[in-house]
């Protein structure tokens, strides 16, 4: 029942990435771990084509956002963006890129969870997500399970993590614990 439930949401959905032709390559990854999966991607690159790499701490803060912005900022026609990291930084770091210009033809995201991903590619366990407060409409981070129950740091209230995804605030729905949406 769960996973039929999935087909139709929002939930982004994690499949092997794929290295397309491209003219120059731009690889940003949020860390080790990120790391070594971008450059594993990367070694499909042909010799004669430009690859720009940057690696970050494995957390979003204002240096990261205004570093991954710069560099996006900078690229020209053909490139192919590689985002890698924890699922929730490469969901703000894609929401970035789109809000720069980028289309999906242009990004390659890896998610490092991606490999314990369940059916279908989802992850849906234990796992550090971005909530979005149906109520405040403020935008937190949590560990938390599709499913579970989380509070809201900004307004305290109790919050299900929902199975719909916003792709411009790069975060979960949480609404209001006890309110059945699925009726």
């Amino acid at each position: 029942m769960a996973s039929a439930r999935l087909e139709w949401t929002s939930v982004p959905r994690w499949t092997p990435p794929e290295l397309p032709a491209a003219a120059s390559y731009l690889a940003c990854w949020f860390g080790d771990e990120a790391g070594r999966r971008a450059r594993a991607l990367l070694a499909g690159a042909g010799p004669d084509v430009p690859v720009r790499i940057a690696g970050f701490a494995d957390r979003w803060d204002t240096e990261a956002e205004a570093g991954l912005r710069r560099l996006i900022g900078a690229c020209h026609t053909g490139v192919r963006v590689i985002l890698a990291g924890p699922e929730s930084i490469v969901m703000r770091s894609l929401a970035v890129a789109r809000e720069l210009g980028a289309t999906d033809e242009e990004l390659v995201p890896v998610a490092i969870e991606a490999v314990a991903a369940g059916p279908g590619g989802y992850i849906t366990g234990l796992a550090g997500r971005r909530i979005f407060c149906a109520g405040c409409r403020s935008s937190f981070d949590a560990v938390a399970a599709l499913g579970s129950t989380v509070a809201c740091p900004g307004c305290a209230a109790e919050l299900f993590v929902d199975r719909r995804f916003s792709r411009p605030h790069a975060a979960y729905f949480g609404w209001p614990a006890g309110l059945d949406l699925h009726q």
